[in-house]
């Protein structure tokens, strides 16, 4: 077996079949989008020409970073550099292998320069970004070993957090999984003029967190696969990691002013489903979601996070006594799994959880009262939600049944990824808004995730009983969403509008694992 990072150790320790799928070189994994593509992928994609407003190189590589106590792990990281732009464009984080924080304001034009010095072809997609399908980062596009790609865009999308990762994926399954796990991933934020006019926590008072989940084997080497059965059958359900992570951390106390708090978190897990609440039932204050604000902050019990889903939190501590502590933690639950719960399903790893108690992720502890004025949260935080994807002609719903074959990978409408190729009920008209209703035929949930856009939910109905009960309470479906989890039996239908590009977009489940293995395709918009 051969090593991806020399000189000191084996990367990412896995054994039988699927080691030897994970450590295949790039050519033959990327074959299928290599044969169209290598000698007619552009060095360069997006705009037209200059200015920038923003330019900068986004490096993927090999690294070490220090996540557990003792030694150091060997990860993949993105690291960056600003060429033109403004002091606040990139917050690096030395101390972890999370990827820059990339902070663009809406309007700006942008350049970006991604070198790739992995040891295979990886991509770069702007999740959550409204971008022509050429910038998307898809996987017929590669970027092969020690080559540089340039894409630049507009900013056009909603303030709010979105993120970047690899999309990397061809005839011989994907590598989205192992790319991401072994740390290539980073938060983006969009800031706007209307959100920075509601004076909402900021600086100290405003936290990015990625939440994410990994195993460890010998000396702190970070072990993404099972042995032997439990290869396939983590691929079939999903990585789920016995050590949950926050910025790349073991969970951490941190000190809080007696004042209020904005959490922006990402769920950058590749299959784990988190459902978070505080540890003294204070209600969550739900503020935003995948595609920025709420038009009025919401109050659950509870939130459940999905695979690739952000939620925007505001929490206040003032009147907490100095010495408080509060966590945010994760509580059990079982969202579903393969053989519907039993020892089967607790064998191929059916519950998102680390044990049956609640799971500390992060602890805030008061130490005292702010000399800031608090301002209040405002009761309505945006007003351009109902002017935004409304639902199309819902007499002709588009359907998409979500399905699995066993021992082959999972399906959408009973076909599995087939590179570029588009089917008839697959292709949408430029400026059409549509309905679009994913049926989840299968004991598993499903977050799908729609390449190029923001949709609005719907409506959801029929979910699994023993599902809804664990998670339907904290799902947030207001707002503007890029990804929606579809629990077991449910129809969850979406509107959506398909505007200013034409081309290829893909969309698929976000459990990377789903999607490496079939749950994937290309749709197309055509005028």
């Amino acid at each position: 077996m051969r090593d991806f990072i020399q000189p000191r150790r084996n990367f990412l320790k896995s054994a039988g079949s699927v080691a030897t799928f994970a450590l295949l070189p790039s050519a033959v994994l990327l074959s299928g989008c290599q044969e169209d593509t290598t000698k007619t992928t552009p060095e360069e994609s997006g705009l037209d020409d200059g200015p920038f407003d923003v330019e900068l190189t986004l490096f993927a590589r090999p690294d070490v970073a220090a996540i557990l106590s003792g030694s150091a792990s060997e990860v993949w990281r993105y690291t960056a550099k600003l060429i033109k732009g403004p002091a606040d464009t990139l917050t690096h984080s030395d101390d972890s292998y999370i990827g820059p924080l990339i902070r663009l304001r809406r309007g700006q034009r942008v350049r970006v320069h991604i070198e790739n010095h992995l040891t295979e072809a990886t991509t770069v997609h702007w999740h959550g970004l409204h971008v022509p399908p050429e910038v998307d980062g898809q996987p017929r596009f590669p970027i092969q070993p020690d080559a540089t790609r340039t894409v630049s865009f507009l900013v056009d999308d909603r303030a709010g957090l979105y993120w970047y990762h690899p999309h990397p994926h061809g005839d011989d399954g994907g590598r989205v999984g192992f790319q991401s796990y072994a740390g290539l991933a980073g938060p983006l934020i969009i800031e706007d003029n209307h959100e920075r006019e509601l004076d909402l926590p900021k600086d100290n008072q405003e936290l990015v967190i990625v939440l994410q989940d990994r195993n460890f084997t010998g000396e702190n080497e970070l072990k993404y696969l099972s042995d032997g059965m439990g290869s396939m059958m983590t691929r079939m359900q999903g990585f789920k990691g016995d050590h949950l992570l926050v910025n790349g951390k073991p969970a951490e106390v941190k000190t809080a002013l007696a004042t209020t708090y904005r959490l922006r978190i990402l769920n950058g897990s590749n299959a784990r489903i988190y459902k978070l609440a505080w540890s003294d039932g204070r209600p969550v204050t739900v503020i935003g979601t995948d595609g920025g604000l709420l038009e009025s902050p919401e109050e659950h019990a509870y939130v459940a996070l999905a695979p690739a889903q952000r939620i925007d939190l505001w929490v206040s501590f003032e009147g907490d006594p100095e010495g408080t502590e509060i966590q945010l933690i994760n509580e059990p639950h079982r969202a579903g799994d393969m053989m519907d719960g039993g020892m089967m399903g607790n064998l191929m790893g059916g519950s998102d959880n680390t044990s049956d108690k609640p799971t500390p992720l992060l602890t805030m502890a008061v130490s005292g009262a702010t000399e800031r004025a608090v301002p209040p949260l405002p009761g309505r935080l945006s007003s351009d939600l109902d002017r935004l994807s409304q639902p199309g002609n819902t007499a002709n719903i588009r359907q998409f049944r979500l399905s699995m074959k066993m021992m082959r990978g999972f399906a959408i409408n009973d076909r599995q990824f087939e590179g570029v190729t588009v089917a008839d009920d697959e292709v949408v008209s430029l400026g059409a808004t549509e309905v679009w209703e994913f049926f989840n035929d299968t004991t598993m949930p499903h977050p799908m995730h729609v390449h190029g856009l923001q949709f609005r939910v719907v409506s959801r109905k029929n979910a699994d009983a023993r599902s809804a009960r664990q998670l339907m309470a904290g799902i947030v479906d207001s707002g503007l969403h890029d990804t929606v989890l579809v629990l077991p039996g449910e129809r969850v239908r979406i509107a959506m509008t398909f505007k200013d590009f034409e081309g290829l977009y893909l969309y698929h489940c976000h459990n990377m694992e789903h999607e490496d293995n079939g749950m994937m395709r290309y749709y197309e918009v055509r005028k």
